[in-house]
């Protein structure tokens, strides 16, 4: 038995469209349909699962309504909980019509949720600061106006539909410390915006700076995704090369013990990236391209968490 309820994270092929760091990435169930994946998960003994955006968003409009009865069905036969929305848009810009579309972007993601009954639309606030380095073209003070505008923008959306927001502590955006996240909750002041931890950020990112017990405590209560993966850190201002479970820098062990003491009961998700284009400046495995099986990356992600606590 799991310590925590456990999800797993179905991703679209090319999510990030054609970027260098990513390629034309690919994976095993990038091309099937969700309601499968969903079935195929409580096969594999989850209780939850999340989808990366771009798989709704492939869905064709003429389509929209049979899907959703599709997706709605497959969640009732497995009553899985659908965990969270991971919706990675751009919330700080120096192109202000950059931000503006990336803030509809979220508001459909969040339209998604409340149809499906998913309470939850995770991002990151893209499109970096550090990396790509936008204070190159604009001041701290007005990245930090943008994040802080946009934020509220979509959690009082959010609030319309009943569904909360995450923001992820991330390597490269302006919110990549625990103080830029209490900072970012005092200022939004909104009740439905949550903190979302990365493992593997946490490790390569925050661990050089404090202690991770310590950081977890400081967010207690204010946690709703924990996306759980493994990572290395090479020379860039990402450092997020994402290695196979075990490889990398996370003690798993550690923040399920971290997570059970501040009382975290809401989902773990399996979240594996390292499918996608590696090297030193790709997102995927250092020496290339990772494991891009999901059948295998379901069962044996699960079954190594399990062996550390969770």
């Amino acid at each position: 038995m799991s310590k925590f309820k456990m999800s797993f994270e179905i991703w679209p092929n090319m999510p990030w469209g054609r970027l260098d760091n990513c390629g034309p990435a690919w994976n095993s169930w990038g091309d099937k349909p969700i309601d499968e994946c969903i079935r195929k998960l409580k096969g594999y003994g989850y209780e939850g699962f999340d989808l990366i955006f771009g798989k709704l968003e492939e869905i064709h409009p003429e389509d929209h309504d049979a899907e959703v009865v599709r997706i709605r069905q497959a969640i009732q036969e497995t009553g899985l909980g659908f965990a969270s929305i991971g919706c990675h848009t751009t919330l700080v810009s120096y192109r202000w019509f950059d931000v503006e579309r990336g803030v509809a972007r979220f508001k459909k993601a969040i339209n998604w949720a409340a149809e499906l009954g998913c309470k939850d639309v995770t991002t990151l606030v893209g499109d970096g600061y550090y990396d790509p380095p936008l204070y190159n073209l604009i001041t701290r003070e007005s990245a930090w106006e943008q994040v802080i505008s946009s934020t509220k923008e979509i959690c009082r959306y959010g609030l319309e539909k009943n569904v909360d927001v995450s923001i992820e502590l991330i390597q490269g955006t302006i919110i990549n410390d625990v103080p830029s996240m209490l900072r970012l909750f005092e200022e939004v002041n909104m009740p439905n915006l949550y903190c979302c931890i990365d493992t593997g950020t946490w490790y390569t990112t925050v661990k050089p700076k404090m202690d991770i017990p310590a950081a977890v405590k400081m967010l207690k209560g204010r946690i709703k995704m924990v996306h759980v993966k493994d990572e290395v850190g090479f020379p860039n201002i990402m450092q997020s090369q994402h290695v196979w479970f075990g490889a990398g820098f996370v003690k798993f062990d550690e923040m399920a013990k971290a997570l059970a003491d501040v009382g975290y009961d809401y989902y773990a998700t399996v979240e594996w990236e390292g499918w996608q284009a590696g090297g030193l400046f790709g997102v995927g495995e250092p020496s290339g391209i990772g494991l891009t099986d999901f059948d295998r990356v379901a069962k044996e992600g699960r079954s190594f968490l399990l062996t550390q606590g969770w």
